[in-house]
Formats: C-alpha cells, structure tokens, sequence
C-alpha cells in the first residue's frame, strides 16, 4: 500500500514542478524595461512587471498549451491609466467584470488614454493582498496564463483599487 502511495506522491510533485520551467531557446529574453511613458515605476509596479517578465523569461504551462520563454514586457504608463480607472471602477460600483464604465472594454479603456494599439488583453483579480499572490492567482488560470505569456504583448500596466486589480496588456501599432 506505501509504494502506490509514494509513486503517486512522487507524480504529483514532479508535475506540479514543471508547470513552469525553464527551456532551452536559441533566443534570450530581453531586459526588462522598466518604463514606457511619462510615469515612474513605483516598487511594487516594478515588482509586479519583475514577477510577470520572470515567467515570460522560463516559458510557462498555461492549462494545455505550453508557451516558450518570450520577450520581457516594458510597463507603459497609460496601460497603467487604463488600469487604475478601470479598477476604480470596479471598487465605486462593486462590479467585478471585464465590462468598465458606459459598457466599456478594455480596447476602449486603452484607446481612451490616448494608445494606439494592434492587439490588447486584460487580466482583472479581486482580493489579493500582494502582487506575488495575484500574479501566482493568474498564472493558476489558464485564460489569465496566457495573457501573461503571449508573445504578441510588449507592454503591460497594472493597477490596484481597494481589492481590485486590473492588468492590461498591449503591443502599440
């Protein structure tokens, strides 16, 4: 009876480790950028884009697919605006939703700021006390992995308001 215990616990530890683990590529990630716009990173910010270019640097299991290592994001402070007022949103009205004031999404939240963008995405978590628990939460899932690993984004900003977070990503056209 202990043998099948301990190959089954062995088989679970050794999937639940390479969930995301590094690969070999021919390409080495870039640098992290800390800055795109006018604003400073704050430490958490910086924190947050550390925790996501971290990931993106090892190559990730989202759910079924797997995502090889990929470019580091640069922060963008008008992702960042789209962020915040999208969070402040969702703190005033109490409505956890991708869906923002006047029924707005994220695309028309990030063009409102004065971005121009090709392709867009959004990440939105609720009550989460640090950003390694909310990036931990989203890499959990397997729609919010894949944003945080799609190689089409090269910018991102992330916003808190109360318990409401909000991680908008985009690559400019």
């Amino acid at each position: 009876m202990r043998q099948p215990i301990l190959a089954f616990a062995l088989f679970a530890f050794v999937s639940f480790s390479v969930s995301c683990t590094k690969t070999d590529s021919s390409t080495t990630p870039s640098t992290p950028t800390t800055t795109t716009g006018t604003t400073p990173v704050t430490p958490n910010q910086q924190k947050l884009l550390d925790l996501v270019n971290e990931k993106r640097s090892t190559g990730c299991q989202c759910g079924a697919k797997f995502f090889a290592a990929t470019t580091a994001l640069q922060w963008n402070s008008k992702l960042e605006a789209a962020a915040q007022k999208h969070s402040d949103y969702m703190k005033s009205t109490g409505n956890f939703s991708h869906t923002g004031s006047g029924g707005s999404n994220a695309g028309q939240r990030i063009t409102d700021e004065g971005y121009t963008w090709s392709t867009y995405g959004e990440n939105i978590a609720e009550s989460y006390t640090s950003e390694e628990a909310v990036i931990q939460g989203w890499i959990e899932s397997t729609g919010h992995c894949e944003n945080i690993m799609n190689p089409a984004f090269t910018e991102m900003g992330v916003a808190t308001s109360g318990s409401y977070w909000t991680q908008v990503f985009a690559a400019p056209q």
